[in-house]
């Protein structure tokens, strides 16, 4: 009677165990669009969001900055100086650090603005050479509230939505400028009736703290995703190196719906005999049905164990069975999985 138990219920988990394995292989795999369609058009432009839009992406993603009169402006730097010609327009403006803090400016001002291709850092050479001619200012900074009504509008004149998927960037440095961008983002949502987990927007964040709050103190329903990092990087007072840990990934799945992770975090290359590295990190994730949506996918920077950008989504669909990716193509993830079904 107790062989027979025990052989039923390997029997059960092991249909458990490969069910889970085809609803991750069957699920739709989504295409975040990073910044837009960032690898064509300028970042976190109406221009790049549209063409985001026109190449079939699930979600746009979005970056959020505040202000210092208080508006959540989309972009991706608290600094306005790699991406728009602030340095022109208010040569007078820099900070002791030589940099023009968005929290310096007020959105009038910001919207004197233009906004360029990116700028390598501390240099005035585009950090994607191939891309977007850098001398070309054609854009301006949107408004968070602008970019939502311009996916609205997209979405009833084509008949088809995108979702948004928002980060709000460093909630602790806005705190110490009294503003508060989480209880802002979630007022702007609300408005715009976005509340609920079937809405199609996620808020990510780096910042373990906001999230949690979001969750268990604003008592929101809107589907959340933990960014990870590394604790080098100082992107917040979160221990990224724990949360990968089993424990760690854990407590994220008491606030959160899913990780985003650093493609790095993920593979880290391909051994001697052709088999991919998975880290632990996507058991750990798996082992609490928590969302992967690894970051970023650029087809003009491809990891040293690739030779092409559909190797790397073979990888990343087949071999690691991710839920999706963000991206600066967006138009060749969608090509690539209308091309090959079974991811």
């Amino acid at each position: 009677m107790n062989v027979m138990f025990m052989l039923c219920k390997i029997m059960l988990l092991t249909l458990f165990v490969f069910s889970v394995f085809f609803q991750n292989a069957n699920a739709k795999k989504l295409v975040i669009a990073h910044r837009g369609a960032s690898g064509y058009i300028p970042e976190h432009t109406f221009s790049g969001a549209v063409m985001a839009y026109a190449s079939g992406a699930d979600y746009l993603e979005l970056d959020v900055v505040m202000t210092k009169d208080g508006h959540l402006i989309v972009m991706h730097d608290l600094t306005l100086d790699a991406t728009t010609n602030v340095e022109d327009v208010f040569p007078d403006r820099a900070n002791n650090k030589n940099k023009y803090n968005v929290v310096d400016f007020s959105l009038n001002e910001i919207k004197l603005l233009k906004v360029h291709e990116r700028s390598s850092r501390n240099a005035k050479d585009a950090a994607f050479p191939s891309r977007f001619p850098i001398e070309y200012q054609l854009f301006r900074v949107p408004t968070l509230d602008e970019m939502i009504l311009l996916v609205k509008g997209l979405s009833k004149s084509f008949g088809h939505n995108i979702g948004l998927y928002i980060e709000l960037k460093a909630p602790d440095f806005h705190r110490k400028y009294k503003l508060d961008p989480a209880k802002t983002l979630l007022n702007l949502l609300n408005h715009h009736g976005y509340q609920e987990a079937s809405d199609p927007i996620f808020i990510q964040s780096f910042d373990s703290k906001t999230l949690k709050s979001l969750r268990f103190e604003h008592k929101t329903k809107i589907r959340l995703i933990q960014l990870i990092g590394e604790n080098q990087w100082k992107l917040s007072d979160t221990d990224f190196t724990y949360l990968k840990s089993k424990n760690g990934m854990k407590e994220v799945s008491q606030y959160a719906e899913g990780i985003g992770p650093w493609m790095n975090q993920v593979v880290t290359g391909i051994d001697f005999s052709g088999k991919v590295q998975i880290t632990e990190l996507v058991e750990n994730a798996r082992r609490h049905d928590l969302l992967i949506h690894p970051y970023t996918f650029r087809a003009d920077r491809l990891p040293s164990y690739v030779s092409s950008f559909e190797e790397l989504l073979h990888i990343f669909f087949n071999e690691v069975q991710i839920d999706g990716i963000f991206t600066d193509f967006p138009d060749l993830v969608v090509d690539y999985l209308k091309n090959n079904p079974r991811n």
